[in-house]
């Protein structure tokens, strides 16, 4: 049984970017974390509830959503942002504190470099950095959200989790209302799936997910 680190940026990063591959490793008897770095009030607000109460609300579907794939403990660090380099440095050194204290074998986060979100972005240099920083040896995993990856080191196949990872990313739904991010990545999971290698003689799933390793 490994160990095994989910870092995102905002509650719904993870199940968009890995929902089936992290149901799959659950599945498969590994123990999972979800990390949430930020609260996720600068989103979409399409009730004008205002922020605070958008924070609330996204850490209660980030909990429904993680135990839809069997994930039973997500731990959110509660920044308001990471665009600034104080908070960046503040939640660099929670994360090491997560890390040493858990012990990973895998981490999983978002690329710090490909994805076109600067939050996203951000949110994997702080992995990188953490990781750097603790004593773990874990290898180090990128997911795709906003940026989509020209090549990849790994390929899952989610075929008989994806149900699960749409029905997870729909419990985000503050988020879904404004936009269709359920079937914005399930088209993506099925290109990913069937036009995963140019000289391929069959497709290797119905759907899939897609990862660079970072360390």
């Amino acid at each position: 049984m490994k160990r095994i680190l989910l870092i995102s940026a905002h509650p719904d990063d993870m199940e968009i970017g890995m929902g089936g591959t992290a149901a799959k490793l659950v599945a498969a008897g590994h123990s999972l974390v979800s990390v949430v770095i930020t609260d996720g009030r600068r989103s979409p607000d399409p009730e004008g509830i205002g922020q605070d109460a958008m924070a609330r609300l996204r850490q209660e579907e980030g909990v429904s959503a993680c135990r839809i794939l069997g994930i039973d403990e997500t731990n959110f660090l509660g920044f308001e942002s990471i665009n600034s380099a104080e908070a960046t440095r503040q939640a660099t050194r929670k994360l090491v504190e997560v890390i040493n204290d858990f012990q990973p074998g895998e981490i999983y986060t978002l690329h710090p470099e490909l994805d076109r979100h600067a939050s996203h972005r951000a949110a994997g240099k702080i992995t990188v950095d953490a990781l750097n920083q603790s004593n773990s040896v874990a290898e180090l995993w990128a997911y795709e959200v906003w940026g989509l990856f020209s090549h990849w080191d790994r390929l899952e196949d989610i075929s008989d989790q994806l149900e699960a990872k749409l029905a997870a990313i729909r419990e985000h739904s503050s988020q879904t209302a404004a936009i269709q991010y359920d079937e914005g990545i399930a088209g993506l999971n099925r290109w990913r799936g069937v036009f995963a290698d140019p000289h391929q003689e069959k497709s290797p799933a119905s759907y899939a997910e897609v990862f660079i390793k970072l360390r």
